[in-house]
């Protein structure tokens, strides 16, 4: 990784603060402006990492744009991710089908049941999209706590593996 793009990191608290269930289009982050792509040029999915670091910064408008262009399985998980907080749960459902099972599926499911939700027997993005909508308008604080812990780690491993130096 960069070290353009270990500096963003550690100006967003390294991806490690909350990671709210409402998408943001301002930012949420004081001081930090939507990224050059010179910071992503090492990356194996450039501008898939900077699509789901512009959401996680809460540019969502500008996360959006950046991965509906993207014809890849990772610009549609965050076109969908995207929709989710936004929330758009169909269209969200939509884009997630598309993505289909995806590499980070066995370690967000491990997490996800480890944090104290059960996905089922394999991660199932629409199952998630359902859970984050109830835990968005429900009343219990608990589940929209947990929705928001499990929409991070989602965010981290999808970030990590976008972001992972192509050189490895």
């Amino acid at each position: 990784m960069s070290n353009e793009l270990q500096s963003l990191l550690a100006s967003l608290e390294n991806g490690e603060s909350q990671f709210p269930l409402i998408a943001l289009d301002n930012g949420r982050f004081s001081g930090v402006m939507p990224f050059d792509t010179s910071a992503f040029r090492k990356c194996r999915l450039p501008a898939e990492a900077r699509a789901g670091l512009l959401l996680f910064a809460g540019f969502g408008q500008k996360s959006h744009d950046a991965s509906q262009q993207l014809a890849s399985r990772e610009g549609s998980y965050w076109h969908g991710i995207y929709h989710r907080m936004e929330p758009d749960d169909a269209n969200a459902k939509y884009w997630l089908r598309r993505v289909g099972p995806h590499d980070i599926g066995p370690a967000l499911l491990e997490a996800s049941r480890n944090a104290g939700w059960n996905p089922g027997r394999n991660w199932d993005h629409a199952r998630f999209v359902d859970f984050v909508s109830e835990s968005r308008t429900g009343s219990s604080p608990s589940n929209r706590i947990l929705a928001e812990r499990i929409q991070l780690i989602e965010w981290q491993l999808l970030f990590d593996f976008c972001a992972k130096d192509a050189n490895e």
